[in-house]
């Protein structure tokens, strides 16, 4: 068979007309393969259509099964609940909401509590569907106030969270947190209204390990929401802590209190605290505090277990330890706060900055060591912008005695001052302290007016130079006081830098007296010299000082003679060591009416300004309180 013969074949087979597929071939509109191709499309697209009417079948079947265990389960339902042969129709059982009351006899603690209070009449009142117990301050009627506490929980669960009540005054309610529930004492869940600063306010103290830190504060006639505020959070506000190198970053070298005598590397490892009348304290830091202070600056600040407060018609009094680290005792604040527009403020603050007994030595730095431990009973010093400085007791030295009421201790018309003991008998003596400067004196009118002691400077070092200088007067003096049966005394006003220039101040003393009989102490005076601020004596260290005072004073005592210290209150303790010259009595000076001074003490200078008859002008009054043997 040729090639014509089996294509001819080939299309008879395929039910093709010979001369058409010729006719289409020739024409090249249509080849063989491209029919064979859309046939199979054709047949795809067939296969497609069955496959989408199966999936509808099963579907179909599916949804059947569910229709049928539908109502399968219907009927079981029907069935059950109507049971076999009676015609009683049972109901599935209703959920019921359980409610749990923290008073269950609540009703009878009403009646107990009205019966015993005055002040709140408690009642029952149910708000949103929940039933509270109410108080109200000042009647039931029309009440000034009303707080209610919640009966009804959910849960006890429920109960236990919800630590808080609510404040009605007129139609308005607020809720306020507190931790007591009606579980606790009544009478704690009615404080009694507080006057402080003028306005009434009631508060809820709160406690945390059996210590005050907080307050809701709610205010009558004022709607306010009465959230838990931390009285140490307000104390902490009145102050600000940072770095040493921040704090100091703009402050004058000249300043005061600024960084002038600290170097780079001392700088780094400081902290200073500024308290809200802008006094600066700086402390020397470690690693831990410096990191704390860095990251959370004035929040660092801590108060401890040592926060105490109570309430006064005045405010909150508020005292605490101020730290950030314990162990690292900065000092202590006393603090009285008041509500404020429905916040806590400082209304009135001092501070008592811990600092250590080289405080006010020329060479001092301005950073003080924090203390150790908390100072129980801190010596108080003055600074002189009316904080204070807290420093520990001395060891050695004795606490006075005596007893400075209105019953012990008076001052007469003439201004002398009088001490007697609890037996009614005057134990005290007058005296006065004079100089060149109170120029000539009668000594007889002295004596006659009720003087009965005389203490005489001898003479005194330049502040510049260091001379020895006499008192011009001094012999006169003497001689004067001696010849009118007056006990005499004599002090030097000292410059003294070494051991040596004291010793020899000594000598010169000794010297001046060694014709009299004196029969009172020889007295080291060291002082400010305040007008001098350059003065040679004003730039001493703490301990070179009470060196000097202890050698003029042991040589005063070796020639025979009962020797004795006079200083001031900030002097006695910041500018010398007591404690090193305890075997010595104290001449101490102080203005003031009232004594805060805890220390022993021999003869009080109590007036720069006194008037005594035979003196012209005025002078330094004396009272003498103790023998020194």
């Amino acid at each position: 068979m040729d090639d014509r013969e089996r294509t001819e074949q080939e299309a008879y087979e395929r039910g093709y007309d010979i001369e058409e597929l010729a006719l289409r071939t020739q024409s090249g509109k249509r080849t063989l393969r491209e029919l064979e191709e859309e046939r199979d499309e054709l047949d795809e697209l067939n296969q497609t259509l069955r496959s989408r009417k199966q999936l509808w079948m099963i579907l179909a079947i599916v949804i059947a099964a569910v229709l049928i265990t539908v109502c399968g389960v219907f009927w079981y339902t029907v069935k059950k609940y109507r049971g076999s042969g009676t015609t009683e129709t049972t109901k599935p059982t209703e959920t019921v909401k359980k409610t749990y009351r923290v008073c269950d006899n609540v009703e009878d603690k009403i009646q107990k509590y009205n019966a015993g209070n005055s002040r709140y009449t408690a009642s029952l009142k149910v708000v949103m569907d929940k039933e509270y117990v109410a108080f109200s301050y000042g009647g039931t009627t029309n009440p000034e106030y009303t707080l209610l506490y919640r009966n009804e929980y959910e849960s006890k669960e429920d109960a236990d969270r919800g630590e808080y009540g609510s404040w009605m005054a007129t139609s308005q309610m607020i809720d306020y947190e507190v931790p007591y529930t009606l579980a606790d004492d009544w009478n704690i869940l009615t404080p009694d209204p507080i006057v402080m600063g003028g306005t009434k306010y009631v508060l809820f103290v709160q406690k945390k390990n059996d210590m005050p830190t907080s307050v809701v504060v709610l205010e009558p006639g004022q709607m306010n929401v009465g959230k838990e505020q931390g009285c140490f959070d307000a104390v902490k506000n009145w102050f600000k802590l940072q770095p040493g190198e921040e704090a100091w970053a703009n402050i004058s070298d000249n300043d005061a209190d600024g960084a002038g005598n600290i170097n780079a590397t001392d700088l780094k490892k400081t902290v200073m605290l500024t308290t809200g009348h802008g006094n600066r304290y700086a402390f020397s830091a470690s690693d831990e505090v410096l990191a704390a202070v860095k990251e959370k600056g004035s929040e660092a600040l801590s108060f401890g277990d040592r926060f105490t407060w109570e309430i006064a018609e005045d405010g909150i009094h508020v005292v605490s330890p101020l730290y950030v680290r314990e162990g690292e005792y900065y000092g202590e604040v006393t603090a009285t706060v008041l509500p404020v527009q429905g916040m806590l403020k400082v209304s009135n603050a001092s501070v008592g900055a811990y600092v250590s007994f080289n405080y006010d030595d020329a060479d001092f730095n301005g950073v003080s060591a924090p203390a150790v431990n908390y100072i129980e009973n801190p010596v108080v010093i003055g600074n002189g912008t009316g904080e204070s400085l807290y420093l520990p007791e001395y060891k050695r030295i004795a606490k006075h005695t005596f007893n400075f009421d209105k019953d012990h201790y008076w001052q007469d018309e003439k201004g002398y001052r009088y001490v007697k003991n609890d037996e009614g008998t005057i134990i005290s003596r007058m005296g006065i302290d004079v100089s060149k400067h109170d120029g000539d004196i009668d000594w007889k009118k002295v004596a006659d007016s009720g003087i009965e002691f005389a203490i005489i400077r001898v003479g005194f070092r330049g502040p510049g130079e260091g001379t020895l200088e006499p008192d011009e007067k001094a012999k006169e003096y003497i001689e004067g006081a001696l010849a009118n049966h007056l006990d005499v005394g004599v002090y030097f006003y000292s410059q003294a830098i070494t051991e040596a220039e004291a010793i020899a101040e000594a000598e010169y003393v000794l010297n001046v007296i060694k014709d009299y009989d004196i029969n009172w102490p020889i007295v080291f005076d060291t002082e400010l010299y305040e007008n001098r601020p350059n003065a040679r004596g004003n730039a001493m260290s703490r301990e070179t000082r009470t060196s000097v005072a202890k050698a003029f004073l042991d040589r005063i005592k070796q020639a025979g003679y009962q020797a004795m210290l006079y200083s001031s209150t900030r002097w006695s303790i910041l500018s010398v060591n007591r404690d090193e010259l305890a075997d010595y009595p104290f001449w101490y000076a102080y203005y003031g009416k009232d004594v805060t001074y805890r220390y022993d003490f021999n003869i009080w200078q109590y007036t720069s300004t006194g008037t005594v008859p035979g003196v012209k002008g005025s002078c330094d009054l004396d009272i003498w309180l103790k023998p020194w043997d």
